[in-house]
């Protein structure tokens, strides 16, 4: 379901081979579960081999939620329990199609946000998911109960009802909350951690109030384990030519910022949960790139000048989306003051796709930016378990060949130290 071209890139595929060794020792311990961080791996095993009964339960769970009317779903998560199903949602179902049925709660601490978000669900039947592995999390701890209240003036003792807990199997504070109120509940596997959790409860149940297809996902998913797991020849492996392109270029030629590029608005939530995936993965012991993200044309008009003739610390990764499920095409016009009568019936995806190949022409030839094209089939759901997945490998790779643990994040807790020490001395 993808297509990876690297003929703009200054990695020659003579280059790209004489790191074979190296991957194939890392290849082992990854499928072996013998690398750092590897008890964080459970992943794999979950999308070589999707729990069914799970799919179903969260399937029949959504059923009796829309059966009594429900039509928006609070989401309340941050980081990777908010991300992957965010994006997920976008993807396949657009962001504006979406927006609407599954609102996200708990990714900051702004007033205006939760005022915002209360007055969307002031005539609405909602239900909460609330996402958290203890519990404790400040950003979604304070979300959740703030709005935890006004659903229970809101359905008052019916209200544990519609609140659904993915949490920890036996310990935490939002499990205690759950075990006692009698919430609906998944678990949050212990052995895969937020950034790579899309493909459990935490991803699925919203994807799934969304109306997204997520057997279908994890059927991707699976096709993705076989094609990229089975073999680690630098030769037909595009999850890790990709990864060792990156790393070559960062190591070798000194690029310091990996910029994604998409052409699609839908796409830009992928691109927020692509930089938490590659920021928290790599982004350790003083390595890795910085991970940036841009939204084409749209910011050709704004960091376009930059991108095209700045300082060259960068290469761009483009996804671009071979057959979007929606089109439109354009009709003559008779006055044709705007001067577009030549476009006449031209798609817009046509016209998008001229745009991305004078653009990535545009980018290396004259702006001499290395350009990694990754082209995947569609947008379907089937086809966004599959990304999933590459990235998911491919990071993996990418991490041990900078020689760090891909799934652990120490930095993350430095900020909370410090927040909670001024919290607790107010």
């Amino acid at each position: 379901m993808i297509n990876l071209d690297l003929k703009n890139t200054t990695i020659s595929s003579k280059k790209l081979l004489k790191q074979q060794g190296k991957v194939n020792q890392i290849h082992e311990q990854l499928i072996n579960k013998k690398g750092l961080g590897a008890e964080m791996t459970d992943w794999i095993d979950l999308a070589k081999n999707p729990d069914q009964k799970l799919l179903k339960d969260i399937e029949l769970t959504v059923a009796k939620l829309r059966k009594d009317g429900i039509d928006t779903l609070l989401t309340i998560g941050i980081g990777g329990s908010f991300l992957g199903a965010h994006s997920g949602i976008d993807f396949v179902s657009g962001k504006l199609r979406s927006q609407d049925k599954v609102i996200f709660a708990g990714i900051n601490m702004s007033a205006t946000h939760y005022v915002q978000i209360e007055e969307k669900l002031k005539n609405r039947k909602w239900a909460i998911c609330v996402i958290s592995k203890s519990g404790t999390t400040l950003e979604p701890a304070l979300s959740f109960r703030y709005f935890k209240t006004l659903l229970e003036k809101k359905y008052q003792k019916d209200a544990s009802k519609y609140i659904i807990a993915i949490t920890d199997e036996k310990k935490g504070a939002l499990k205690a909350a759950a075990d006692k109120e009698k919430y609906k509940t998944f678990v949050v596997p212990n052995g895969i951690g937020g950034r790579f959790s899309g493909i459990t409860p935490v991803g699925l149940f919203p994807l799934a109030f969304a109306g997204v297809n997520i057997k279908e996902l994890m059927t991707g998913a699976t096709l993705a384990t076989k094609d990229f797991l089975s073999s680690p020849s630098l030769k037909t492996n595009l999850a890790y030519q990709y990864a060792t392109t990156r790393y070559l270029l960062n190591k070798k030629n000194r690029y310091v910022t990996e910029i994604f590029t998409t052409y699609n608005y839908d796409l830009e939530t992928l691109a927020e949960w692509w930089k938490q995936l590659f920021g928290e993965s790599e982004g350790k012991n003083g390595k890795s790139l910085m991970p940036m993200s841009v939204v084409y044309s749209r910011d050709l008009h704004s960091l376009g000048q930059t991108i095209q003739e700045g300082y060259k610390n960068f290469f761009e990764t483009t996804l671009w989306i071979k057959n979007n499920q929606d089109d439109i095409k354009f009709v003559k016009n008779n006055d044709n003051l705007d001067g577009l009568n030549y476009l006449t019936n031209l798609s817009l995806n046509q016209i998008n796709e001229k745009a991305f190949i004078g653009i990535v022409k545009a980018h290396t030839v004259t702006g001499n930016n290395p350009n990694i094209v990754i082209e995947l089939e569609n947008n379907s759901a089937k086809a966004l378990g599959y990304l999933w997945l590459f990235f998911f490998i491919a990071v993996s790779m990418s991490a041990y060949l900078l020689g760090i643990n891909p799934f652990n994040q120490p930095g993350v807790e430095i900020y909370k130290k410090h927040m909670f020490n001024l919290l607790e001395n107010k």
